[in-house]
């Protein structure tokens, strides 16, 4: 599936048409369509655009159409990520955030194994018991 297919979904999503969303993002009358019909890429500046008007969409959906397409709403009164102001920035963002919390899980994973020592007393212990 491309990304103008993903557009698609999006539109019927928000319930909106094809003319609307055009004009929403600032495009000629009939860009989305044309686009679709032909199965054309989609602009960077075009995506852009959509990322800024509809910060509910997920960016990481839109490009690779993993995650869910619509960003959950966000409650607390931390500010939003940065995402960034290119696909590639975005990109990048969303591999940092998920390298953070992989570290993190691998830190405390690494806090609860035993140390060399730890593990050689145990050794030895059990050689005694033999």
């Amino acid at each position: 599936m491309k990304i103008i297919d993903r557009i698609i979904i999006f539109i019927k999503y928000k319930n909106l048409s094809m003319r609307a969303f055009d004009m929403s993002i600032g495009v000629g009358n009939g860009y989305t369509s044309k686009q679709s019909k032909s199965g054309a890429s989609v602009g960077s500046d075009v995506l852009e655009r959509i990322i800024d008007v509809y910060p509910d969409l997920s960016p990481l959906w839109l490009i690779t159409g993993k995650e869910p397409m619509i960003l959950p709403i966000d409650t607390s009164e931390e500010p939003l990520p940065d995402y960034g102001k290119s696909i590639d920035e975005i990109l990048e963002n969303k591999i940092k955030r998920i390298v953070r919390e992989q570290l993190k899980d691998f830190s405390d994973k690494l806090e609860n194994f035993p140390t060399l020592d730890q593990i050689s007393k145990e050794i030895q212990k059990n050689l005694k018991g033999k």
